[in-house]
């Protein structure tokens, strides 16, 4: 236990980017099939530019093809966020169905006065008592079909733990069914179960599923309202 000690300290300071340690053996060792696309619809603020946005796809694709996949983006409303706090987007996000274009939907959230105001009190927060509460990204947890990232920053306490980059690999992980681990093993292993779903009879065939944390295996669309509306 005592060895794994580092590992753990540089989980926890770093969980906002890190879903586990690679384990490159590993990981070569499962299969993971043909080359998959999959779409992801996008909303963003206004002071996300679509350069931008394919920047950030094009550093998550380069993770992705450790997979044999890559994620389409499909570039829907610009829009104005629809609440300041995290639960206001997801909760936003959950009220939206997946068109039949859209194998998840990602918000892009940028960066408003407001954020630079939290951003300096955390900053506060974090020097004085280590008390670290800004939230870079979030994907629902019932479905693991929709999430948001903070896409545009620049604060100390920001750039000293992670990047929109990485917070959306981040983030594209947990929209893979994929949780927190200390290595990645389980991760890789769940991957490979959400591409061999591809071959199930129950699948929507304009759909690519998803396993859940909870091992939920989600086939259609359908069942993403399913599960949202069932509270």
């Amino acid at each position: 236990m005592l060895k794994l000690l580092p590992y753990l300290i540089i989980l926890t300071l770093f969980q906002c980017t890190t879903i586990g340690f690679h384990e490159t053996k590993i990981r070569e060792g499962i299969s993971f099939g043909e080359n998959t696309n999959f779409r992801v619809c996008v909303l963003r603020e206004p002071d996300i530019t679509t350069k931008e946005t394919e920047e950030l796809f094009s550093a998550w694709n380069e993770e992705l093809s450790l997979y044999n996949l890559k994620a389409e983006p499909i570039l829907l409303d610009v829009i104005e966020r629809p609440g300041f706090w995290g639960t206001d987007i997801l909760g936003y996000l959950m009220s939206l169905p997946l068109t039949k274009d859209c194998d998840r939907l990602v918000y892009l959230k940028g960066r408003t006065w407001g954020d630079i105001t939290f951003e300096v009190l955390t900053l506060g927060l974090f020097v004085g008592v280590g008390l670290k509460l800004e939230v870079q990204g979030a994907v629902e947890g019932q479905t693991n079909t929709r999430g948001y990232i903070k896409a545009k920053y620049i604060s100390t306490i920001q750039i000293l733990f992670t990047s929109p980059k990485s917070t959306l690999i981040h983030e594209g992980y947990h929209l893979l069914g994929c949780g927190h681990q200390l290595f990645m093993k389980e991760c890789y292993e769940k991957i490979r179960n959400v591409k061999l779903l591809l071959t199930d009879q129950s699948r929507d065939p304009n759909f690519f599923p998803v396993i859940t944390t909870t091992g939920k295996k989600i086939l259609t669309r359908e069942e993403t309202l399913i599960y949202f509306n069932k509270d």
